[in-house]
């Protein structure tokens, strides 16, 4: 064992291996918290090009607000556009005019640009600039990418991430011109790093080929000496191997090319870890090709794999995978969550700190209400309850809706009762609430829930008569944060409300829950509740029955940094709301739910109606079958059928509730969904309809 082999072996554990594709999600996780790569915008500087040998060279100049500015050429081939593009990452030692061929080779294999070209693909080849950031007497003989890498680490960077972080927004940069229709990466050596860094990072799954990079880091860095310090993030060790990292990419196409004559790589280490990704990756999306080359590129082997992978696919191979629905957190928020969690661990306040604080306090100034944080939805809810005092008194609830909406009012010691909804604003239907009241004199609450974050027209009745009847009214607003009515917010309307932060909801903490109150003497006994009923957090005196609802540190650092991005979250949701709207009419046998215009809705759920007749569980089959996946309905089945209340409201009917359960429909709506994918979505309704 080499003391650099003995120095990594140590305090590391066997672990049990999880799921494939757990491990490679933790991998990726692990590059996006070790880059730390900020999103960059290139804008182009200036330009210049010419016609040479039947294709189109442009040299352009980029800057950006990261490193400053950046080189590179864009060889574009023959023939009309749209063209497959390319962006190619050389090797340390290749020069753009090398690699475009704007001068011949001076190694085989390094006009990679040139040929990858000639073969039809557009490319846009980058200068990596390590030689061109100091003047050479500045350097005084060391090397230029030694002297940045080491400025980058002590910001808490490297200059791999710095490489990865100027490679994706060229990559954005080319994605999103006309002229391209679809992408895919090439590295050499060290370009090859940064390609697999950069496929790591990228927002979905892309085509990457990998010349003369393979092996384990301990071989090639530790054993070999071979390899700078920067083909590898500072202590990716802790997390995984090179073989690894490929292997995150999958489903992605993948090749990896290495030389059996590269004397910088051990043959042996570089096999093993070639059969290491292709026995973990997904079944025929992975090639490893030995080649009778050194330390160079299988050129003809790269055009054919790009060709395979970027060429124009059948019609309806290339449509999108759909979700119901993805939990999103970018790589910026994603940081800002380990910066809180990494304070909390630091200070030992892993509970009630100020995380959870800071979330309480953001949570307030987008409701304008007092709030607090609890482990759950559900635990708002019986919190609110509990404070209104419902024991042994009824509590009225939507026939439709969640069952901790009538679970919660049972744990706190209700009787519940159900009313029927009213289906355009999907509330509370006013005068079967009436009724209700007037066949129980002991009513203690009612609980409107804004389904699918819908607030009714019909609320401000359903408040008018609460208050006539001296009834509390309690929200539940899990469905609901960030939606309103008139202009004033969910949650805002009864004495006390709940939402919830599960995966699922437009703002998540994992798990979570926040209540608001009107009342400060309300809120003050919410977080005596949630405390065990403890007078403060410093005494052990308990003045109420509380229990443990307290949201750890952790959930609030994931809640606060989702809550800070609401706007943005609602932007996005009401753009893809919108496109529905526009597009829907398409498919003429189903009908979007029309929604009140004096209701901004979050579009927690998007509401489609089913024609009478269509089986919905035979038809969410079929779109399965074809890769769309509706989200769950709200709800399918009305809490009188529920198992566990059965026995006692069997024999009652709800009829509009009934009908919209079996009749409705939840198209998939999430933050990234792109408008490939909510093509496809309407067109698999319209086929599966027809």
């Amino acid at each position: 064992m080499t003391p650099i082999e003995r120095f990594t072996h140590l305090g590391r554990s066997p672990v049990r291996a999880p799921d494939q594709t757990i491990r490679n999600a933790q991998v990726r996780g692990a590059v996006v918290r070790l880059a730390a790569v900020q999103e960059r915008t290139l804008r182009v500087r200036s330009t210049y090009g010419a016609d040479r040998q039947g294709a189109r060279v442009d040299h352009y100049v980029f800057e950006h607000d990261g490193r400053g500015e950046l080189r590179a050429v864009m060889l574009t081939p023959a023939g009309p556009p749209p063209w497959p593009g390319v962006l190619v990452c050389p090797g340390r030692n290749a020069t753009l005019e090398r690699v475009t061929g704007l001068i011949p080779p001076d190694h085989p294999g390094r006009d990679v640009a040139a040929h990858l070209t000639r073969a039809g693909f557009l490319t846009l080849t980058l200068d990596h600039g390590l030689d061109l950031w100091a003047a050479p007497a500045a350097l005084g003989g060391r090397d230029a990418g030694d002297v940045l890498d080491g400025t980058l680490r002590l910001h808490g960077g490297s200059l791999l991430a710095a490489l990865a972080e100027d490679a994706l927004a060229a990559l954005d940069w080319l994605r999103a011109r006309p002229d391209v229709a679809a992408t895919g990466l090439f590295g050499h050596s060290m370009g090859a790093a940064v390609a697999l860094h950069t496929a790591l990072l990228a927002d979905e799954p892309i085509p990457l080929c990998a010349a003369s990079h393979l092996g384990t880091y301990q071989t090639m860095i530790g054993k070999l000496l071979a390899w700078n310090q920067y083909t590898a993030l500072p202590s990716i060790l802790r997390h995984a191997d090179l073989p690894e990292l490929y292997t995150a990419l999958s489903p992605a196409p993948l090749q990896i090319q290495y030389g059996n004559a590269d004397a910088r790589l051990d043959h042996d280490d570089a096999a093993q870890a070639g059969e290491r990704i292709a026995t973990s990756y997904e079944p025929g999306r992975a090639e490893v090709l030995d080649l009778p080359m050194g330390h160079s590129t299988g050129l003809a082997e790269a055009a054919d794999f790009f060709t395979r992978t970027l060429a124009k696919p059948a019609a309806g191979d290339d449509e999108p995978f759909v979700p119901a629905a993805r939990v999103s957190f970018g790589v910026r928020a994603r940081l800002d969550v380990l910066d809180l969690v990494d304070d909390a661990l630091a200070s030992g306040s892993l509970t009630l700190g100020p995380c959870g604080a800071r979330l309480e306090d953001l949570a307030g100034h987008e409701l304008g209400r007092g709030t607090a944080a609890v482990s759950s939805g559900s635990s708002a809810l019986e919190i609110a309850l509990r404070i209104v005092g419902v024991e042994g008194r009824t509590v009225l609830v939507p026939a439709n809706t969640f069952f901790a909406t009538a679970a919660s009012a049972v744990r706190a010691g209700a009787l519940v009762d159900f009313v029927d909804m009213e289906p355009d604003g999907l509330g509370l239907d006013p005068d079967g609430l009436r009724a209700a009241l007037d066949a129980h004199e002991d009513v203690a609450a009612v609980v409107p829930v804004h389904l699918a974050g819908v607030l009714p027209d019909s609320l401000p009745q359903v408040l008018a008569v609460c208050a006539e009847r001296g009834v509390a009214v309690v929200e539940d607003a899990a469905h609901a944060l960030g939606s309103s009515l008139d202009g004033r917010q969910a949650g805002t309307f009864g004495r006390l409300a709940a939402f919830s932060l599960y995966p699922t909801k437009v703002i998540t903490s994992g798990e979570g829950g926040l209540l608001t109150a009107a009342d400060p003497a309300d809120l003050e006994r919410v977080r005596r509740l949630r405390d065990h009923g403890k007078l403060s957090f410093e005494e052990n005196l308990h003045e109420d029955l509380g229990s443990n609802w307290r949201m750890s540190e952790l959930h609030a650092a994931v809640g606060l940094t989702h809550l800070a991005r609401l706007a943005e979250v609602l932007a996005e949701r009401r753009r893809l709301a919108a496109w529905y709207d526009e597009n829907l009419a398409r498919v003429p046998a189903l009908t979007h739910h029309e929604i009140s215009p004096d209701c901004a809705t979050n579009h927690y759920k998007y509401l489609a109606l089913l024609p009478d007749g269509v089986d919905r569980a035979a038809l969410k089959r079929r779109l399965r079958a074809g890769g769309v996946r509706l989200a769950g309905e709200v709800y399918d089945v009305p809490l009188h059928r529920q198992p566990y209340f059965a026995p006692r409201f069997g024999d009652r009917s709800y009829p509009r509730a009934e009908a919209f359960t079996a009749r409705h429909i939840c198209l998939p709506i999430f933050p990234g969904m792109t408008t490939a994918q909510q093509e496809r979505v309407v067109q698999a309704l319209r086929d599966a309809l027809s």
